[in-house]
């Protein structure tokens, strides 16, 4: 029933565009976070969580709040550089 009722809500609210610029990060990046994120995971918790030795609640909200914005961060400099190099296609007026 839960699944069903997430699956539902998430059918209704997020999939909708509701800001242009929110829609071209959050969807963009996706299957760059899904292909990245474990690389972000280890290295957050080899260079902060390991060595300071922080306890499993607080590390694992700061590996959920690290990664995503690593992910965020890495994502917006690639799109930059991306579109730097590939410049968009100009639409055709339709007559």
């Amino acid at each position: 029933m839960w699944i069903f009722f997430i699956a539902w809500l998430m059918q209704h609210i997020a999939n909708k565009k509701f800001n242009d610029t929110a829609y071209k990060y959050m969807a963009g990046s996706s299957l760059y976070a899904y292909l990245s994120h474990y690389f972000f995971i280890i290295l957050i918790a080899v260079m902060i969580i390991r060595p300071y030795r922080i306890s499993f609640i607080p590390a694992l909200g700061l590996e959920i709040l690290l990664t995503n914005l690593a992910i965020l961060i890495t994502y917006t400099i690639f799109d930059a550089v991306y579109t730097l190099v590939v410049p968009a296609k100009k639409e055709k007026k339709q007559e």
